[in-house]
């Protein structure tokens, strides 16, 4: 009977190594939002992309740092984006984002915006949304409404 439990523990013990390991590390986000989930469902293009990743950020006075997490997009990103537009709606382009080379990656920056812009993100995230693009899909491959 202690083996069985000592397997159990064992089984157990890796399934949760296992789960912690692949979670993103944009889950991660002390003091800032939860990670915003991508996917092409979300995009307004029609994309039918198996592509899906992650976007935190946080927001101090005129600086905005984000990790923006991709993977499997049908080909590089020619570009990412923070637009303002409620979901299911596409809008223009408020804060230009870096996007990783290749078709999975991960990309940590900061960069600055106007203090007004960021204050409004801060008030409605709602309002905003991040999305990725490529030249498949050059409206956006994958999108996330901002929380």
């Amino acid at each position: 009977m202690s083996r069985r439990i000592s397997r159990w523990k064992a089984v157990a013990a890796a399934v949760a190594a296992l789960t912690l390991t692949s979670i993103p590390a944009a889950l991660a986000n002390p003091g800032g939002v939860p990670a915003i989930p991508l996917n092409s469902e979300q995009e307004t293009t029609g994309s039918t992309s198996p592509a899906s990743g992650f976007f935190t950020y946080t927001i101090n006075g005129t600086e905005f740092c984000y990790t923006l997490q991709v993977r499997d997009l049908t080909e590089p990103a020619i570009g990412a984006h923070v637009h303002v537009a409620p979901r299911n709606v596409p809008g223009p382009i408020v804060i230009p984002l870096t996007p990783g080379s290749g078709t999975s990656w991960s990309v940590s920056a900061c960069t600055t915006a106007s203090a007004d812009l960021l204050s409004a993100i801060s008030a409605d995230p709602d309002a905003y949304y991040v999305n990725v693009h490529t030249h498949m899909w050059p409206g956006g491959e994958i999108r996330g409404q901002l929380k």
